[in-house]
């Protein structure tokens, strides 16, 4: 072998690689950065497969799945609650303080109820989605 040739292959050893592990993402809380208008009981939030955060003193938890949107938000003692399935943009699932509520996409944009809470499917694309939660 010439001097070149066993120069080039004593430079560059061969090192096997690690495959990577895949990124974890932190859930956003009402307190953090990344969504602080929840913290105030009103945020809207852009996500890719699904989220969870904090709005005000619930938990949302919220996943795109079969074309649509569900969602589900949780008092903070685990106790209560409510969610739904929202097929598309312009869908609303809407929960009154007395434990009723509704799922539609065949009104305007309700303000919920004093008490109670709305959640507003705004876009979809695929696997992300865009949600506007509100307290009352």
């Amino acid at each position: 072998m010439d001097e070149s040739r066993k120069a080039e292959a004593a430079q560059k050893p061969k090192v096997a690689q690690k495959p990577r592990a895949p990124q974890k993402t932190e859930a956003p809380s009402g307190g953090g950065t990344k969504y602080p208008g929840c913290a105030d009981g009103d945020c809207q939030v852009s996500f890719s497969g699904s989220v969870e955060f904090s709005l005000s003193r619930w938990k949302v938890s919220a996943y795109v799945e079969d074309g649509g949107v569900s969602v589900r938000l949780i008092k903070p003692n685990s106790m209560g609650g409510g969610g739904g399935f929202m097929a598309g943009p312009g869908c609303t699932v809407e929960v009154h303080a007395d434990g009723g509520g509704r799922v539609g996409c065949d009104r305007p944009r309700a303000e919920p109820e004093p008490g109670g809470y709305v959640v507003h499917l705004l876009e979809l694309d695929g696997k992300a989605a865009v949600i506007r939660a509100i307290l009352g």
